[in-house]
C-alpha cells in the first residue's frame, strides 16, 4: 500500500451543515424503543388482569341471572301443574288418576307419579305403587310452610319432587308430584353458544349437587370437591325449594384462555419493536454504504483522467420563479432589458467541486476562479460558457456539449471539450458534473488534416495531366481537374453544342471501338486490372491529339461492384512526335557505328548493355545475340582484367539517383581506359583496349556509358611482359599482401587500402597481426603457421579489422614463395572483403527460411522444427501440439480492399498470434491466410490439452478487436484444428495432414471455432473426396439423369407441364439425393456445365413428348446463381432451342429472390435478354427471400411460385392462409401467373382453387418420376382430374 496521500479536491467557500449526531440519535432511538416496548408489556398485562376480572364478574352475573331464570321456570311449571289439578273434587279411583296423569304428562313430560297428601303431609292416595317416601313427603310439606309450590329431591337424587298447595278450593291437600332428574336439566337449558361460566345446584340441606353445568367433570349426585368449593364466587337460593345455585370461577381455565391471546399480542409487540432495531441497522448500513459510496466517489472523482467540475445549478430555479423566464427568448430579452444583472444571475451557476485534473488543465487554485474561467462572461473572458448553460436548463436539454479555446501556462492555445449532462430530476441539480477533456492534439490533427486537404486540391489541380472520376452506371464525369474540351481548343459554346458525352463525339472512330471493348473486359473482371490504352481525340484545328489513358477502380457499393472508376489522361503527342524524331537520328548513328571496324558498345541510363555493333563479329567472330546473350565476361580471358570496369560500374551505381554525386562524378570521371584478353570464337587469345565515355544528356542527365574496343594485338605483344606482373598486382580484385620470410610488411597493392582502409606506407615492416581482431589472434594465427609450415599455403575465412576499428569478414589466402634453391623467400597474403557475401548468404537464409510478409517463420522451417520436436518428444515421452489456422471470410476483404490492405491484416494477425503464445512456441505462416503453431511439448496428455484449449481460446478472443483497414473495421474470425502426437501421429506429414483435417472440420461445424482431431474425419473427408471426384467425371459417364414432377392447374383438371429436377444415379451409392451434392456441384465449379445439360436435356426429352403425342405444354427448369451471372445464359439458351427444335415458349426459367436481388441492373438485362428470346420466367420460392416489390414490378418475370412452407399450413394456419391469399392477389394486380408447389391435400387443393391460384403442383398430383414413367401416366387423354 502507498502512504502518498491522495490530493484533495477543491470545494466552494460556503458554510457546511453540522454534522449529523448518528450516534446520539441511534441512541435514543434505541431507548424510546425498549421505553416503548416495556410500556406495552406493562399495558398487556394490565389487560391480561383485568380480562381476569371481568370473567370473574361476568361469572358473577351469569350464576345471578341463571338463578332468577331458574326460580322463574319452576314458578312456571308449578303454575302450570295447579291449572291442570282438579279444584273441586280430587280423583276416587285409578282411572280417574290414570286421566289426570296423562293430562299432565303432557305439559310435565317428566312426570313419573304423583301423590296426594293430607294437610298435615299423610299420604291420601298415590299413583305409584310400593312407594317408600311417605316420610320425606311429610317433612317436605312440613318445610313447604303451605306455599303454592316447593320443590326438593331425595337423598340420591333420582326424583324431584314439586309439592303444589291448592290455597283455595274445597279441599285444602297437597298435591306431590315425582318428576326424572330431567326436568331440572330442561330448567337449566341454556341457549347461548361459546364459553359459560361454570355453575352446579347442590341441596341446601346435604349439600349435594343436584344439577350442574354441563362442562363439570363431578357426579350427578356427588357432593362439590374443596377445589370446586374454592372457585365459588356467588351461592343464590332457589325460592320456594331446598336447593341453592352456586357459581364457579376456574381462574387457571381463564387464564390458559387468555394466554394465547396475551402471548401472541406480546410476539406481535415484539416484533413491531424489531422494526425500529431494523430501521437502525438499515441506517447503519445505509451510512456506512454513503460513505462507502462517497469514499468511492472520491476516488473515482480524483483517479479519472477527465478533468471534473461539478456545478451546483439549484439557483435558477428560484430566479426562473422570480423573474417568469421559462424560455431562451425570454432569458435573452431579461438580459437585455437587465444588463446589470446578468452577472448575478451567472452566480447561481455554482462551481462547488473541481478535481485536481481540472485544476492542471484551467490553470486556477480554487472554485472561484473555475468559475472565472468557465462561467464568468466578463470582456476579458471571451470563453464563457454561462449563457449556453442557462439556455441548456431552459430547453430542458439532457446533455450540452461545447468546445472552447484556452491558453495553457506557458501562453499555447488549448482546445477543451466540455461535456455536462442535466438531470431529469430537478432534486438532482445540485450536483451536475462537467467533464473537460484536452482535445489540443487532436483539434490540431484536424486543422492539419484540412490545411493538408486544401494543399492536395491546390496540387490535383495544378497538375498538368488530366485527373477523371467517372459513374460507371451513367458514364457522367464527376470531377475532372481540367476540361478536356479546353485543352481540345474548344469553347463553352461549341461544348454545350457537343452535350455532357462531347468526349465521345472527339474520340477517334478507330479507337472508341476499342476503347468500349477495353471497359466491357473490365466491366466483367470486375476492375480487378489497371485498363492502360492510348486514344486519339480531335483537336479544334482538326489535328489528333493522342492521350495516354490509365483507368482503375475508385468505389465500390456494399455488394462489390465498382460504381466510380478514376483516371489519368496525359497528352502525348509532343512525347510521340520527339521520340519518331529521335529513332531516326538514332538510324543514322546506328549505320555510323556499323560501318567502322572498332567493336562500338552502349548501356542505358542503369548500365543494363542495349547496344553492340555488327564489328564485334569481325573482330572477336561472335555475333551480336551470343554477346547480348552471355555478356562481356564470357568473353573475357582473364576475369580480373574486369576490376577496373567494375570499379567504374560500382561507382557509377551508387550515385544514380543522387543528382549531388552525379554531378561530382561528371567532373572527376573522364574517358576510362581498359585493356582485356579476350577469347575468339575460334579460340584464339586477341587483347582489346575498350575505353569508356560516361554519356550526358543536354539537361546533365546520365543516360549511360558508351565504349569502344579496339583489337591492340600487337601492341599488347610487346608490353605483355613488363606489365603482366605490376597489372596483376596493381588490378587485382583482391588486396594483396607480400611479407619477408620473418612476417613483415614488404609491398601491398591498392585494393588492400581500399579494403582495409591503412595506406601502403602505414603498413611497411609491420607485421601482420595488426590487421587481425584480437580476439582471434593468438589460437588461429598458431593453427594458419602450422599450416604454411605443413602445406606451404592455406585458405580460409578470417575476422579482419580495418583502420577505423570496424570488423568485417575476409577470404585469405597464403602462399609461401621459395627461391630457387628452395629457401623461403617470400609470402604472399591475398584477401577480399566478403562481407556483402555474408550478408547475402544471411538474406538467402532469411528468405529461405522465412516468410518476406510477416517474418515468421515459412512452410520449410516449420516442418524442420516440427520434425525436430518429433522426434524430441519421441525420445523423452512427452506430447507435441500441432495447430492450423486459417482466417475466415479473407478472401473477401482481401479482394475489396486489395492486396495491400490484406497484407496488413496479415501482418498484425502474425503479430496477434505471437501474443498469444510463449516465446518458445512456433508460429508460421504456410502460404496465403493459412498460419500453423508448434507449441513447446508437455509432459502429460492432459496438459498438452489444457495448453492447446488455452491458446485456441487466447487466439479466438484476439479476433474479436476488429481489424482497422483504410478508416474501417473489419472482423475476421478463424477456424483452427489441433492435433497431438503421439496420439494422431507420429510422422510429420500425418500430423499435419491431420490437423489440416480438423481445420476443415471446424470449418464446416460453423467457423469462429477450434476442433482437436478424431479418426473419423479423416472417413468424412476422404468420402467428401470421392464425392467430388465421381462428381467430376458424372457428367461425363452419363450419371446425371431428370426427373419430372406434374404441373396441373388450378382445378387440378388439366396438365400445364413439368419441372425438370436433377438426379443422380451413382453406380454404387445409388440414386443421391440433390441436397448432397448439387452443393458440391457448385464448390467445384460444375454447376453451370451441369445446369446446361439440365436445360439440354429437357428441351430434347419434351421435344420427345411432343413428337410421341404426349400433351406437355411446358418444361420449368431451375437455374443456379453462377449459371445465371455468367453473362452467357442467354446465348447457350438460345443454341439449345436452335438444336432441339423446342418453341422458346415452351421452356419456362425458375430463379429464386436472392439470384435476382443480387445485382439488380444485372438482372434486369440479363432477364430482359431472355424475355427477348421468347422464354418464360418464374420467381422460385418466392415469399422466403429479401425481393423488392419496387423491383418485382420491374423484373420481365411471368410467374410467381408460393414455397411450399406457406402451402404446408392451408387451410388451418391463419398467417399462412393470409400470406397466400396476399401473394396470389398482388400476383393477379401485376398481371403475374402463380403456382403453388407442395400441394399434398384436397382441403389445400380446394383452398387454392377458392382463391385463384392459376397452377399447382405436389405429391397430391404425382411425386418426381423419369421419363418414361411421365410418358406412360400422362399419355393417354384420361388425365388425373379432381373434381
Amino acid at each position: 500500500m502507498s502512504n502518498v496521500t491522495p490530493p484533495t479536491p477543491l470545494r466552494a467557500a460556503h458554510i457546511a451543515p453540522g454534522a449529523p449526531l448518528h450516534g446520539t440519535l441511534k441512541g435514543a432511538l434505541a431507548t424510546l424503543v425498549l421505553l416503548l416496548l416495556a410500556l406495552l408489556f406493562w399495558q398487556l398485562l394490565d389487560q391480561l388482569q383485568q380480562n381476569q376480572k371481568n370473567q370473574q364478574q361476568y361469572t358473577i352475573d351469569y350464576s345471578a341471572d341463571l338463578a332468577e331464570q331458574i326460580s322463574q321456570s319452576m314458578a312456571l311449571s308449578a303454575q302450570i301443574a295447579l291449572n291442570l289439578l282438579p279444584i273441586v273434587e280430587p280423583p276416587r279411583n285409578p282411572e280417574q288418576q290414570q286421566a289426570l296423569m296423562r293430562t299432565l304428562q303432557r305439559s310435565l313430560p317428566d312426570l313419573r307419579s304423583f301423590a296426594l297428601l293430607a294437610p298435615s303431609g299423610a299420604l291420601i292416595s298415590d299413583t305409584a305403587e310400593g312407594s317408600q317416601d311417605s316420610a320425606l313427603l311429610e317433612d317436605l310439606v312440613k318445610r313447604s310452610h303451605a306455599q303454592s309450590y316447593y320443590l326438593s329431591n331425595d337423598n340420591d337424587g333420582t326424583v324431584i319432587y314439586l309439592l303444589l298447595h291448592q290455597p283455595s278450593g274445597g279441599s285444602k291437600v297437597y298435591w306431590a308430584l315425582r318428576l326424572a332428574p330431567n326436568y331440572l336439566a330442561n330448567l337449566t337449558r341454556q341457549d347461548v353458544q361459546g364459553q359459560r361460566p361454570m355453575w352446579a345446584i347442590e341441596n341446601s340441606l346435604n349439600h349435594r349437587v343436584v344439577s350442574r353445568d354441563s362442562g363439570m367433570p363431578a357426579q350427578w349426585s356427588g357432593a362439590l370437591t374443596p377445589e370446586e368449593l374454592n372457585r365459588s364466587v356467588l351461592v343464590t337460593p332457589l325460592s320456594k325449594s331446598d336447593w341453592q345455585l352456586r357459581g364457579m370461577f376456574d381462574r387457571s381455565a381463564v387464564l390458559e384462555q387468555l394466554l394465547p391471546a396475551f402471548i401472541g399480542k406480546c410476539l406481535l409487540g415484539l416484533a413491531f419493536s424489531l422494526i425500529p432495531v431494523i430501521v437502525l441497522l438499515n441506517m447503519r448500513r445505509r451510512q456506512r454504504q454513503v460513505n462507502e459510496g462517497r469514499r468511492r466517489y472520491q476516488d473515482i472523482f480524483e483517479g479519472t483522467g477527465v478533468a471534473l467540475c461539478v456545478l451546483d445549478l439549484s439557483g435558477l430555479k428560484a430566479f426562473c420563479n422570480k423573474t417568469q423566464v421559462q424560455s431562451r427568448e425570454q432569458l435573452h430579452a431579461w438580459l437585455q432589458a437587465n444588463p446589470a444583472e446578468r452577472k448575478q444571475l451567472l452566480k447561481e451557476l455554482r462551481v462547488t467541486e473541481v478535481n485536481q485534473m481540472a485544476v492542471r488543465l484551467l490553470n486556477v487554485a480554487s472554485c472561484e476562479q473555475a468559475w472565472e474561467r468557465l462561467i464568468d462572461d466578463c470582456p476579458s473572458n471571451a470563453t464563457s460558457i454561462g449563457y449556453q448553460v442557462l439556455e441548456a436548463v431552459l430547453t430542458r436539454q439532457k446533455q450540452l456539449e461545447l468546445e472552447i479555446q484556452l491558453n495553457d501556462v506557458a501562453g499555447n492555445e488549448q482546445y477543451l471539450w466540455l461535456v455536462m449532462r442535466l438531470p431529469e430530476q430537478q432534486d438532482d441539480v445540485k450536483a451536475v458534473i462537467l467533464s473537460i477533456s484536452d482535445i489540443t492534439s487532436r483539434k490540431l490533427i484536424e486543422l492539419s488534416l484540412v490545411e493538408r486537404e486544401s494543399f492536395w486540391s491546390d496540387v490535383v489541380r495544378t497538375v498538368p495531366d488530366h485527373l477523371y472520376v467517372q459513374d460507371v452506371i451513367s458514364q457522367r464525369m464527376i470531377f475532372s481537374n481540367h476540361h478536356l474540351g479546353h485543352t481540345l481548343g474548344y469553347n463553352k459554346a461549341e461544348l454545350q453544342q457537343m452535350g455532357e458525352y462531347f468526349w465521345e463525339i472527339l474520340l477517334h472512330p478507330e479507337d472508341a471501338e476499342h476503347y468500349h471493348d477495353a471497359r466491357e473486359q473490365q466491366r466483367q473482371v470486375g476492375y480487378t486490372t489497371q485498363l492502360h490504352c492510348q486514344l486519339r481525340f480531335r483537336h479544334r484545328n482538326n489535328q489528333w491529339r493522342r492521350f495516354d489513358i490509365r483507368e482503375q477502380a475508385l468505389a465500390r457499393d456494399t455488394s462489390t461492384v465498382v460504381t466510380r472508376i478514376i483516371g489519368v489522361a496525359k497528352d502525348i503527342t509532343d512525347q510521340i512526335e520527339a521520340s519518331e524524331s529521335l529513332r531516326d537520328s538514332e538510324q543514322r548513328y546506328r549505320m555510323l557505328a556499323e560501318s567502322i571496324s572498332d567493336v562500338i558498345c552502349s548501356t542505358d541510363s542503369q548500365l543494363a548493355l542495349n547496344y553492340i555493333s555488327p564489328s564485334v563479329n569481325t573482330v572477336l567472330g561472335y555475333d551480336v545475340d551470343w554477346v547480348f546473350k552471355n555478356g562481356w565476361q564470357s568473353i573475357v580471358a582473364n576475369p580480373q582484367q574486369l576490376t577496373g570496369i567494375y570499379s567504374l560500374m560500382e561507382q557509377v551505381s551508387r550515385a544514380l539517383g543522387n543528382p549531388d554525386a552525379l554531378n561530382t562524378l561528371r567532373d572527376e570521371v573522364q574517358t576510362q581506359l581498359f585493356l582485356f584478353d579476350c577469347l575468339r570464337a575460334d579460340g584464339r587469345k586477341v587483347p582489346i583496349e575498350l575505353r569508356l565515355v560516361l554519356v550526358w544528356d543536354e539537361h546533365g542527365a546520365f543516360e549511360g556509358i558508351l565504349g569502344v574496343g579496339r583489337d591492340i594485338s600487337q601492341q599488347r605483344r610487346a608490353e605483355k611482359d613488363l606489365r603482366m606482373a605490376a597489372t596483376v598486382f596493381e588490378h587485382s580484385t583482391s588486396a594483396i599482401l607480400i611479407t619477408d620470410p620473418a612476417g613483415y610488411i614488404v609491398q601491398a597493392n591498392e585494393a588492400f587500402s581500399r579494403v582495409s582502409g591503412y595506406a601502403v606506407s602505414d603498413v611497411l615492416d609491420q607485421l601482420p597481426n595488426m590487421l587481425t581482431v584480437d580476439e582471434q589472434q593468438e589460437a588461429h594465427l598458431r593453427y594458419v603457421l602450422k599450416q604454411l609450415h605443413q602445406h606451404s599455403t592455406w585458405e580460409g575465412e578470417v575476422w579482419l579489422k580495418r583502420l577505423n576499428g570496424e570488423h568485417y569478414p575476409a577470404w585469405v589466402g597464403i602462399t609461401a614463395v621459395f627461391d630457387d634453391e628452395g629457401d623461403l623467400a617470400s609470402y604472399v597474403c591475398f584477401f577480399s572483403d566478403i562481407s556483402e557475401r555474408k550478408a547475402s548468404e544471411q538474406r538467402i537464409h532469411r528468405l529461405a527460411y522465412y516468410d518476406a510478409l510477416t517474418h515468421l517463420p515459412n512452410r520449410t522451417l516449420f516442418q524442420d522444427r516440427l520434425h525436430t520436436a518429433l522426434q524430441s518428444a519421441e525420445r523423452q515421452k512427452s506430447w507435441v501440439v500441432l495447430m492450423f489456422l486459417d482466417l475466415d471470410r479473407f478472401k473477401p476483404i482481401n479482394d475489396s480492399l486489395g492486396h495491400a490492405a490484406g497484407d496488413r491484416m496479415l501482418k498484425e494477425m502474425a503479430t496477434r498470434l505471437l501474443g498469444c503464445v510463449a516465446e518458445d512456441d512456433t508460429v508460421a505462416r504456410m502460404g496465403g491466410d493459412e498460419f500453423t503453431l508448434l507449441l513447446q511439448p508437455r509432459v502429460s496428455r492432459d496438459m498438452a490439452l489444457n495448453r492447446a484449449i488455452h491458446v485456441a481460446e487466447q487466439i479466438l478472443a484476439s479476433l474479436v478487436k476488429p481489424f482497422v483497414l483504410e478508416g474501417r473495421e473489419f472482423f475476421v474470425t478463424a477456424s483452427i484444428g489441433i492435433a497431438l502426437s503421439p496420439q494422431d501421429g507420429n510422422e510429420l506429414s500425418q500430423l499435419m495432414k491431420n490437423a489440416d483435417t480438423a481445420m476443415y472440420h471446424a470449418k464446416e461445424r460453423g467457423k469462429n471455432n477450434f476442433q482437436f482431431y478424431q479418426a473419423d474425419m479423416n472417413a468424412s473427408a476422404l468420402e467428401r473426396l470421392e464425392l467430388e471426384s465421381d462428381l467430376r467425371h458424372a457428367l461425363d459417364q452419363n450419371e446425371f439423369v431428370l426427373y419430372y414432377q406434374p404441373q396441373f392447374s388450378g382445378d387440378g383438371k388439366r396438365l400445364t407441364g413439368a419441372e425438370a429436377l436433377l438426379r443422380w444415379r451413382h453406380p454404387r451409392r445409388g440414386l443421391v439425393p440433390p441436397g448432397d451434392f448439387i452443393p458440391v456441384l457448385e464448390e467445384l465449379g460444375l454447376v453451370v456445365d451441369v445446369g446446361d445439360w439440365v436445360i439440354g436435356e429437357a428441351c430434347r426429352q419434351l421435344k420427345t413428348w411432343h413428337q410421341n403425342k404426349v400433351r406437355v405444354p411446358k418444361v420449368s427448369v431451375n437455374i443456379s446463381a453462377r449459371q445465371f451471372s455468367d453473362g452467357q445464359l442467354g446465348t447457350r439458351i438460345a443454341t439449345i432451342l436452335k438444336d432441339t427444335g423446342l418453341p422458346p415458349a415452351c421452356l419456362e426459367l425458375e430463379l429464386t429472390e436472392s439470384i435476382l436481388m443480387r445485382e439488380v441492373n444485372e438482372a434486369l438485362q440479363i432477364l430482359a435478354s431472355l424475355k427477348n428470346l421468347g422464354l418464360s420466367i418464374a420467381v422460385d420460392d418466392f415469399g422466403t427471400g429479401y425481393s423488392s416489390l419496387n423491383y418485382l414490378k420491374q423484373f420481365p418475370i411471368d410467374v410467381l411460385k408460393i414455397d411450399r412452407t406457406f402451402v404446408d399450413g392451408l387451410p388451418s394456419g391463419e398467417q399462412d392462409a393470409q400470406i397466400a391469399r396476399a401473394i396470389i392477389a398482388m400476383a393477379h394486380s401485376l398481371n403475374l401467373a402463380v403456382i403453388a408447389e407442395g400441394v399434398e391435400t384436397h382441403e389445400q387443393l380446394d383452398f387454392l382453387r377458392e382463391h385463384g391460384c392459376d397452377e399447382v403442383q405436389g405429391y397430391l398430383f404425382g411425386r418426381p418420376m423419369p421419363a418414361n414413367r411421365f410418358e406412360v401416366q400422362f399419355s393417354n387423354d384420361a388425365l388425373f382430374m379432381f373434381d
